[in-house]
C-alpha cells in the first residue's frame, strides 16, 4: 500500500506491505543489526512499529484516500525474534464510522508467533 510505504518513519525500519485486501495486511521487515537489542534479538520498539503498520494498512483497506492514526496499540511480546523475515499481519475485526479495530499477530523468520496484540485506528482526512 503505497500510503504506508511512503511513510517516513517506516521507510527507515524497512517496512514493506505485502497482500494487503480487504480489513487484512501482511507488513515485512528484515531482521537486520540496526533492529536488534543486546543478545542479538529485535527490539521491542521495532516490533511495535512493525505491528502497528500492520495494523493502519489493514484499517485503511476499507477508507481508501484516506489516512489513520493510532488511538491505542496492546502488544503481548511471547517470545524473542532471532530471525527473519519478520511479518505482522494485521485483521480488521470491527469498522466503525470513525474508528477501526483490529487483532495483530508478529511471526519470525521460522513462522513463530512472538507477539500477538490489538490496535485501534482512527480516520483522518490525507493532509499534505
Amino acid at each position: 500500500m503505497a500510503l504506508v510505504e511512503a511513510d517516513p518513519f517506516l521507510r527507515l525500519l524497512g517496512v514493506r506491505v505485502e497482500s494487503p485486501g480487504p480489513g487484512l495486511c501482511e507488513a515485512r521487515a528484515e531482521f537486520r543489526e540496526e533492529l536488534t537489542r543486546f543478545g542479538g534479538t529485535m527490539n521491542g520498539g521495532a516490533v511495535a512499529a512493525l505491528m502497528d503498520a500492520a495494523g493502519g494498512c489493514a484499517a485503511l483497506t476499507r477508507e481508501l484516500g484516506r489516512n489513520e492514526v493510532t488511538v491505542d496499540l496492546f502488544i503481548s511480546y511471547l517470545r524473542p525474534v532471532s530471525s527473519g523475515p519478520v511479518r505482522a499481519r494485521a485483521r480488521v475485526t470491527k469498522w466503525g464510522r470513525t474508528l477501526a479495530f483490529v487483532e495483530l499477530e508478529l511471526l519470525d523468520g521460522s513462522g513463530r508467533a512472538c507477539a500477538e496484540g490489538r490496535g485501534t485506528y482512527m480516520y483522518l482526512d490525507i493532509k499534505r
